[in-house]
């Protein structure tokens, strides 16, 4: 009989409890991470994750039933039903210009660390020549970014989307230039000020001196308005000591002050199959063609990378 997935819900994909327990010592973790509740969630003892992530919050209390303050004249100044009315989002850019980096698979990860963290995000796929994330994913948005000012207003639906949530864009290989230019062009940071939305650009690497350039450069162009995460794909380099003592690498952290992420490795025949059967790490946890101790890789990479982007205290 033909496996059949089960039917998903919109906007993300179904949970499934997940039988098995961690192999503790398989997996480097963090001291001072608190990471109880989605551990439960990948190990079938908890049937919601909810990371705690309380001491990065600095959004507003949404259950401060404080009436606001009223004017002399019985009325609520304006400033004061501005702030109780605005709240904060984020968008993720998931960039690295080169192409086989592991955008996508950083995406895929991301996308599923929200979802087991219960927040609520859009999505949207830039990559239109592959879009991979809307093979698994409901609810997805595509964007288009283009040299051509007459289509520029294609990837606007980014910033109108994160008005209302945060959003995680999965971005195609070589599009830095487009959209730097949409970012500088439109005052964006400055406009997302005004609206409480900031902006995120996790730059995947691949460990090469080519792709540490464009990072770089990326810090050059937007460092000074966008938090930038250099995250190290290791999965496709294991060893960054000479990349940690690049001289222009060295003094650019310490002027942006920027976030270094370690992005685990994902096993590569567990990692051929996600992509073959097209199903997510949820999907996979159930799927019987992954066996006993595969589901436990798919569960200790889980494990370790949610852990990492709880780490990095960027994620709201």
């Amino acid at each position: 009989m033909d496996f059949q997935q089960p039917k998903r819900k919109r906007g993300r994909p179904r949970k499934n409890p997940v039988d098995g327990t961690y192999l503790d010592d398989s997996v480097t973790m963090h001291e001072g991470v608190e990471i109880e509740d989605w551990e439960q969630e990948l190990d079938g003892d908890s049937d919601q994750a909810n990371l705690d992530l309380s001491e990065h919050d600095t959004e507003l209390d949404e259950n401060d039933n404080t009436p606001p303050e009223e004017s002399e004249n019985g009325t609520i100044p304006f400033y004061q039903l501005e702030v109780n009315l605005t709240h904060s989002t984020t968008i993720h850019i998931i960039d690295g210009e080169k192409g086989g980096a592991g955008k996508s698979f950083v995406s895929r990860t991301l996308i599923e660390y929200c979802i087991n963290a219960d927040l609520d995000v859009a999505i949207v796929d830039a990559d239109t020549s592959n879009q991979d994330i809307a093979k698994l994913y409901d609810d997805v948005k595509s964007a288009f970014f283009s040299d051509d000012e007459k289509q520029a207003k294609e990837a606007d639906e980014i910033f109108d989307l994160a008005l209302e949530k945060s959003v995680i864009v999965n971005l195609p290989a070589q599009v830095y230039t487009n959209v730097t230019n949409w970012i500088t062009r439109n005052s964006l940071t400055q406009l997302g000020k005004e609206h409480s939305i900031t902006f995120i650009k996790w730059f995947v690497c691949t460990g090469g001196i080519d792709s540490v350039n464009f990072f770089l450069q990326s810090l050059n162009d937007l460092g000074g308005n966008i938090t930038h995460v250099f995250v190290k794909n290791m999965g496709l380099c294991d060893d960054w000591n000479y990349i940690d003592k690049m001289p222009e690498f060295v003094e650019a952290q310490r002027k942006h002050q920027f976030t270094i992420m370690n992005f685990p490795k994902f096993p590569f025949w567990e990692r051929n199959m996600v992509d073959r059967l097209e199903v997510t790490f949820s999907g996979a946890l159930i799927h019987p063609d992954f066996k006993v101790i595969s589901k436990q890789r798919v569960k200790n990479f889980l494990k370790e990378a949610y852990a990492a982007f709880n780490l990095t205290g960027l994620i709201k």
